[in-house]
């Protein structure tokens, strides 16, 4: 099962108790020890190892654990109960994680560095030069790269040097293999004059040979077209769009975890990121949608809701008994 070879290679988890002296175990070692506890009781096994399974684990756990023949030392219904804890724990560590990377994210905004032009461009060039940079004038190009030497040190000023040059040798890395090189095209084609064009209704054999639409189609379609490539020509308000594009990109990669240079096990595993109203609103959500399913008695309608005194009398009026036959 990939699920041994995944607890195997997962570095958190104590497979041994050990002495400072003994060798380290290796992936095979250790994928041999969850394999016989896996083997010897499947009870323990998740108990153990449980809380270090993804959610597709569990379900292959489920689907193959379960339909095995319970041995004398197993409780199958105990087994279905963990894998249905670790399930819900998994649910709701997802939803913490995402809350405590969502506050995290506001502090970052707020304290500016993280997510500033300069950051999020070392971060993703390719991404950056795509929707910002290759629509900044020469001007604005100077303004973001500039740095101020004054107020900082030698080495500060070299890291800044060799940073923006690899930066610049990966920009222009992309925009070389972005850009598709074509031949330019040539005016002078000898285009073949179709035999059905040669000559047109009422003419003569030796009158000159008419073009026809085909041709002209063809020559003008390689015709020169003058294309406007300049940041001017994009009006402020489209260059803000793509900027917000960026800046919203660069959001989602943060939330789901991409900018790998990040220590998001700092954010993940800090309670104090918690929202304690959103996190009491989620355990309310979570018990409702637990007593949906539970039988409710309606109330009777009142049927004298809606009408008015009028139509209620002429009602009562018309079932007296003494309007009766």
């Amino acid at each position: 099962m990939d699920i041994f070879k995944a607890l195997a290679e997962n570095a958190n988890i104590i497979f041994k108790s050990q002495q400072i002296d003994d060798p380290e175990l290796n992936l095979e070692e250790k994928q041999q020890i969850a394999q016989d506890a896996y083997q010897k009781n499947r009870e323990n096994f998740l108990i153990r190892f449980g809380s270090y399974l993804t959610e597709q684990q569990l379900s292959d756990f489920q689907t193959v654990g379960v339909t095995e023949p319970i041995k004398a030392n197993e409780n199958l219904q105990e087994i279905i109960l963990l894998l249905d804890d670790f399930k819900r724990k998994l649910l709701s560590r997802g939803v913490c994680i995402k809350n405590r990377r969502y506050h995290a994210m506001q502090q970052l905004l707020q304290q500016g560095e993280y997510f500033s032009e300069h950051e999020m461009m070392q971060r993703a060039p390719e991404l950056y030069q795509e929707l910002v940079g290759q629509y900044l004038t020469e001007q604005e190009k100077k303004q973001r790269d500039s740095y101020d030497v004054r107020n900082t040190s030698f080495s500060g000023i070299l890291m800044h040097t060799l940073e923006q040059k690899q930066r610049d040798e990966l920009l222009q890395q992309t925009i070389q293999t972005s850009t598709v090189i074509q031949e330019p095209p040539t005016n002078n084609v000898d285009c073949e004059v179709p035999a059905a064009c040669r000559q047109q209704w009422g003419g003569f054999e030796d009158d000159e040979p008419v073009a026809c639409s085909s041709s002209r189609n063809t020559q003008s379609s390689l015709a020169p077209t003058n294309t406007i490539v300049t940041p001017e020509y994009y009006n402020p308000g489209e260059r803000e769009l793509l900027r917000n594009e960026f800046m919203g990109l660069m959001k989602e990669r943060f939330l789901s975890g991409q900018d790998t240079d990040f220590d998001y096990t700092a954010v993940d595993d800090n309670a104090q990121l918690d929202d304690l109203k959103q996190i009491e609103r989620d355990e309310e959500d979570a018990y409702f949608e637990s007593s949906d399913g539970e039988d409710t008695v309606a109330a009777p309608a009142d049927n004298d809701e809606g009408e008015d005194d009028l139509e209620v009398y002429m009602r009562h009026l018309n079932q007296h008994h003494s309007l009766q036959h």
